[in-house]
């Protein structure tokens, strides 16, 4: 391959649509029978839209064996598409400019810190997408790389949604803002007002950090407020039976409980960071902003 790997019906007809990468070739499955009954309707007709598209700008045709195919994407599920493009390039940035409000719909962006796990970062694009969010910022480092991963979990959000990269994501929030904008940092720390305490229908950048230590310390320290997910942690525990014949367990005078000495570490004390991205972008732009069908094509890079 020239350049790297876009598979799977929804990205691949994604990257031809959004026309943002440079395309080298598309790979598919030989043997593919698009006419078989069992071949979902939905995968068939993005296939044949797949190709049509490939046909009308040129674009070569390569046939390969699904073991090939297979090798490419590491074993991943392609359905049979693989599509050999550029990567996708971000455009850096130092802040966000002031912006105005009109109707009472505000712009939502999601800035992620150090997000290292490419199904996460997908699925994080894919919430913002289809929630409306005007695009997505990056650090320029410590980031996992935009893939074909990300592209395949993001169900081909990733080609369409506005992409933004910063050098300093303290930098980067503390001047966004100073031009108006509310910058809200999701955190599980005590001092967060809960979700339903947030207000809506001002501009907004959504801060969400890594999936093991959360937001750096200095990164919360640039945000205008910090928010969390009210949850039933303290009741949510998962319970294992404790055999009574172990050492130190029911003898007299022990007072160990197994339910509540577990909980320190068997209780879910936050969400994932990509489902908490989904409930906080539904709170924030969900209503607020237009749905996806209506929201406007990128123009190519």
């Amino acid at each position: 391959m020239v350049g790297e790997g876009v598979y799977g019906v929804g990205p691949v007809l994604a990257a031809l649509t959004a026309g943002r990468r440079e395309f080298y070739a598309l790979y598919t499955q030989e043997g593919m029978d698009l006419s078989r009954s069992n071949k979902k309707k939905k995968d068939k007709r993005g296939i044949e839209k797949v190709l049509l598209m490939a046909e009308t700008i040129g674009l070569k045709v390569i046939e390969a064996s699904k073991h090939d195919l297979n090798m490419v994407v590491d074993n991943r599920p392609h359905q049979g598409l693989v599509l050999d493009a550029s990567p996708l390039e971000m455009v850096n940035t130092k802040e966000l400019e002031r912006v105005r409000v009109h109707g009472g719909k505000a712009p939502v962006w999601i800035a992620l810190d150090e997000v290292m796990d490419p199904q996460n970062l997908g699925a994080i694009i894919r919430s913002a997408y289809f929630f409306g969010a005007e695009g997505v910022v990056l650090c320029a480092k410590n980031s996992a790389p935009l893939s074909g991963v990300v592209s395949k979990a993001s169900a081909g959000s990733l080609e369409l949604i506005e992409l933004l990269s910063c050098r300093n994501m303290m930098q980067f929030l503390s001047s966004s803002a100073e031009n108006g904008w509310r910058v809200l940092g999701g955190t599980v720390a005590p001092k967060a007002i809960p979700l339903s305490e947030v207000t809506t229908g001002e501009p907004t950048i959504l801060v969400l950090g890594s999936e093991g230590t959360g937001l750096r310390p200095l990164v919360e320290r640039s945000c205008t407020h910090l928010v969390k997910i009210a949850g039933n942690a303290d009741g949510f525990v998962v319970e294992e039976e404790i055999d009574a014949t172990d050492a130190d367990i029911g003898e007299e005078g022990d007072n160990y409980s197994g339910s509540q000495d577990m909980k320190s570490f068997l209780a879910v004390e936050s969400l994932n960071v990509s489902v908490a991205a989904g409930v906080l972008l539904y709170h924030l732009a969900g209503k607020n902003v237009h749905p996806v069908t209506e929201k406007p094509s990128i123009s190519p890079v």
